[in-house]
């Protein structure tokens, strides 16, 4: 019976990945049920608590003809295709590997002494008094054994199969059918344990919104998002991306910034002068990864637009099965920033999304002399005692 349970939950998130899909805002008070009997698009889903539907292409239609129709029903906003993301991690900063070593938070402090010296971390600024800060972490969720990081959380939401926990382990998924099951197992875990290391007092929300092959879908992030504004977190995480862009999500940045949510997100590792989306969205705060000599890593996407970087390589955090592992990419680098901006926000009221990117980009040393041939496409290095202070003179958001 498990493995039927399996089978057909693999089934399942196979077929969200090839059926043509459409999302669209809705204008307030119109009904979901209303849009989809005009439109002739069924529904498919929906978010509760944020102005967003899923709508299904009829089964041999052309899809840019059905967007069209439902763009023009009455009520709907925009309407957008359902794209996939996947993990940062898949492109360029290799596969996660356990570590032999069962620990909590101090063990790792100590593990990553060199990295978290290198952002300015101080342990006792992070256990200073301050309000409760909410951040969400939208990634392949947490697993059930890292009983610490599950202590600190608040809310959880599956979207990947949905009524089921959102754990993060392996599930024997090869989503992206190239034979290797279960390529983002612990990602999420990963993710979860870097913000905890420098930001030990918030809590954290988790959504499990890519499988466990690492891959996701805009439909999947866009739940995830409403569902992080919902449970009122103030950081949102992204460590996932796609190298084109995704038209529904920058579309819902919109409406998470004017709820008051700042979103980080990671550039991507496919070494390129582009970011993945939705880091390139001009209301997300893009991270790029470096070494421990602040050197450009090799896998780390730059550009222009890049607000800040943060250490990428040879990550160390908690894994899937209760131990440790460590992991590449600028995946773990974006998870440091948005555990830095939460731990910085318990210290005062809370602030506007664009104050928050702005003093963060602006607070972290410069890396320009030590990457010349990448010169302002990595943003700054982070610097968290810098930040803090930059933090301290916000004006208030109420």
């Amino acid at each position: 019976m498990k493995q039927l349970l399996a089978l057909a939950l693999s089934l399942a998130a196979a077929t969200a990945f090839c059926q043509a899909r459409l999302i669209a805002q809705l204008a307030p008070g119109t009904n979901p049920q209303t849009v989809a009997n005009t439109a002739a698009t069924p529904l498919l889903d929906t978010t509760p608590s944020a102005p967003f539907a899923l709508f299904a292409v009829p089964t041999g239609e052309d899809p840019d003809v059905a967007q069209l129709r439902l763009q023009n029903t009455a009520g709907v906003v925009w309407a957008e295709d359902d794209e996939n993301v996947e993990l940062a991690s898949r492109t360029g900063g290799g596969k996660g590997t356990a570590i032999g070593v069962v620990g909590g938070r101090d063990e790792l402090v100590a593990i990553n002494q060199g990295y978290l010296s290198q952002i300015a971390f101080y342990e006792p600024r992070a256990f200073l008094p301050g309000r409760s800060v909410r951040i969400a972490i939208l990634d392949t969720g947490l697993s059930i054994q890292q009983h610490e990081l599950w202590a600190k959380t608040v809310a959880m939401l599956n979207t990947v199969e949905p009524g089921i926990r959102a754990w993060d382990v392996p599930r024997q998924t090869d989503s992206s059918g190239n034979g290797i099951p279960d390529e983002g197992a612990g990602h999420g875990t990963m993710v979860a344990g870097l913000i905890d290391q420098v930001a030990p007092l918030s809590k954290l929300v988790v959504c499990r919104v890519a499988d466990s092959d690492g891959r996701a879908t805009a439909w999947s992030l866009v739940k995830g998002l409403a569902f992080a504004v919902w449970q009122q977190a103030e950081v949102v995480n992204i460590s996932l991306g796609s190298a084109n862009r995704v038209i529904a999500i920058s579309d819902v940045m919109d409406w998470v910034e004017s709820k008051g949510t700042v979103v980080v997100a990671a550039a991507g590792n496919a070494n390129q002068e582009a970011l993945h989306y939705p880091a390139g969205n001009s209301k997300v705060l893009a991270v790029a990864g470096v070494d421990r000599f602040d050197i450009k890593a090799p896998f780390s996407n730059y550009d222009r637009k890049v607000n800040l970087s943060a250490p990428a390589v040879a990550m160390k955090s908690q894994f899937w099965g209760g131990t440790f592992g460590s992991w590449s990419g600028t995946s773990f680098a974006a998870p440091l920033v948005s555990g830095a901006i939460a731990d910085c926000l318990r210290r005062r009221s809370k602030a506007y999304p664009t104050d928050i990117r702005n003093a963060a980009e602006t607070s972290g040393d410069d890396l320009n002399a030590k990457n010349p041939a990448f010169d302002r496409k990595l943003g700054r290095r982070l610097n968290i005692a810098r930040m803090n202070l930059r933090f301290a003179n916000l004006p208030n958001r109420p």
